[in-house]
């Protein structure tokens, strides 16, 4: 009789699924409690741009000095960004290193090319017919290149904390509709009191963009741009497009709007992207290794 009922206490007579744990939900976009990091953080992340921002406004109140044609004057606004750059070596504050680095480049292709675009944009004889639609189109070409050159840069650098990138991107986005917007030809010093404010907005959004959760810093750069069309339209009482602007100029200009806001949109896309294929490059190496 025991042997009897020791098999039958053997015998499986149901079986119940044990629920799964209930997940915490981890997605980038979920708002947390955020603790703020330390202000001497904050300071040292937005400084790359409000150093570029004191350098421009220093050449401008000093004067752009060109002695026999050569621009003496850009020495005092790379100069201070290249030597932060130099000094920033260290892991700790690499990222300064970086955002110095992207500057220097924003204030050597950008900046120049968006100048001249301006000047050779002759609002309203930008016609095809007449002859002066070529050099637009090539000045809007190579300012929609180097854009992309600089993003693909931002991506880059920004691999590590991709959320960045477009705060990183922003200045040179910045530039585009105060520069390629303008109907009348801007003056040095006023493309420099231009520069200065921009870099100095940046640097403000930086700082705030530190103090967020998240993936959310990656939606102060297109919601920057677009709230500065805004303002730029409600202020100058005009249309998105230059005033008295044929088709062709809409079309230049529509061109490389879009592709400014496409782009500070897709960096931070780019910059996980890279990451990812950076990462799976390494693990090949040392699987083979």
């Amino acid at each position: 009789m025991r042997q009897a009922a020791s098999d039958r206490q053997d015998v499986v007579t149901a079986v119940a699924m044990r629920p799964e744990p209930a997940k915490a939900s981890s997605s980038a976009w979920s708002w947390t409690p955020r603790v703020l990091p330390a202000p001497m953080r904050i300071v040292e992340q937005a400084f790359p741009n409000l150093l570029m921002a004191v350098s421009a406004l220093a050449v401008l109140v000093l004067g752009t000095y060109t002695p026999f044609g050569v621009p003496v004057w850009a020495v005092g606004i790379f100069i201070p960004s290249v030597l932060l750059a130099l000094v920033s070596t260290d892991p700790v504050h690499v990222t300064r290193q970086r955002a110095a680095v992207i500057n220097v480049a924003t204030m050597a292709m950008i900046f120049p090319v968006l100048v001249v675009r301006q000047s050779v944009v002759r609002i309203p004889f930008v016609d095809g017919g007449n002859g002066t639609l070529l050099a637009p189109t090539i000045a809007t070409a190579a300012v929609i290149g180097l854009l992309v050159m600089l993003a693909l840069g931002c991506a880059v650098l920004s691999q590590e904390d991709p959320e960045y990138s477009g705060i990183m991107f922003l200045p040179a986005a910045m530039m585009v509709p105060l520069l390629a917007g303008q109907s009348d030809l801007v003056s040095l010093p006023s493309a420099l009191l231009l520069a200065t404010a921009i870099f100095f907005v940046s640097a403000l959004l930086t700082a705030l963009a530190s103090m967020l959760p998240g993936a959310f810093p990656a939606l102060i750069a297109p919601a920057a741009i677009g709230l500065e069309f805004v303002l730029l339209t409600a202020f100058q009482n005009a249309s998105l497009f230059p005033t008295g602007a044929g088709s062709a100029a809409k079309v230049l200009f529509f061109a490389i709007v879009v592709a400014t806001l496409a782009l500070a949109i897709l960096v931070p896309m780019l910059s996980v992207w890279t990451r990812q294929v950076t990462r799976l490059a390494q693990t090949q190496s040392f699987s083979h290794a």
